[in-house]
């Protein structure tokens, strides 16, 4: 577009940033003597919500192995839009000179960033509520109601920005219809906006 081609992969580095945030969750289960009998590290992909059911679904039967194990995380962007308060002047750059001293220096530069806000979702994916509680209890107390990252957002001149991740809202569904034989999916979405 505009005779320029570039790709600095920054919209990937958002959505990697976002999903590495969550993958190392650990759910623990207990017996009753209150010794520990199992961690289970909680398995992360990128996904939409409906394909993870739609998976679980497929095996009603609890006899049968089954097709995806819980608990799972599932996690996309669902959009993205423009924030214009944030703006800046567009017509600023960032220079970065590459070379050594003595030597044909080049000079690289990128305009100010655009500001837009990406929105992700994160679906926990869990078949009792307590496993959905630990995962929960792991999450939460890091957003108050942001946690910022740092990024390097565009390698080749060295830049580096930190990226505020708001937790906007918390809903809980218990899709559990059937016998006692039937699979139950308790699935708690969080929603983030990544600024």
């Amino acid at each position: 577009m505009f005779g320029h081609q570039f790709y600095n992969q920054i919209i990937r580095r958002y959505v990697v940033m976002f999903g590495t945030l969550f993958n190392d969750i650990v759910v623990q289960r207990f017996n009753t003597a209150g010794s520990r009998i199992q961690a289970i590290k909680v398995p992360i992909a990128y996904g939409p919500k409906e394909k993870f059911l739609a998976r679980v679904e497929q095996n009603p039967d609890l006899q049968k192995k089954s097709s995806v194990s819980l608990p799972r995380i599932g996690f996309e962007m669902v959009g993205m839009q423009y924030m214009p308060e944030r703006k800046l002047s567009s017509t600023q750059r960032r220079v970065q000179v590459q070379g050594s001293a003595g030597s044909n220096n080049s000079i690289k530069s990128v305009f100010t960033p655009v500001p837009y806000d990406f929105n992700f979702n994160l679906s926990v994916f869990v078949k009792n509520a307590d496993d959905g509680i630990q995962i929960l209890e792991q999450i939460l107390p890091f957003f108050q109601p942001a946690f910022t990252l740092s990024i390097d957002l565009v390698k080749s001149i060295g830049e580096k920005r930190d990226i505020p991740m708001v937790l906007n809202t918390i809903n809980q569904q218990d899709d559990y219809e059937g016998d006692f034989s039937t699979r139950r999916a308790l699935i708690y979405t969080l929603s983030f906006t990544a600024k």
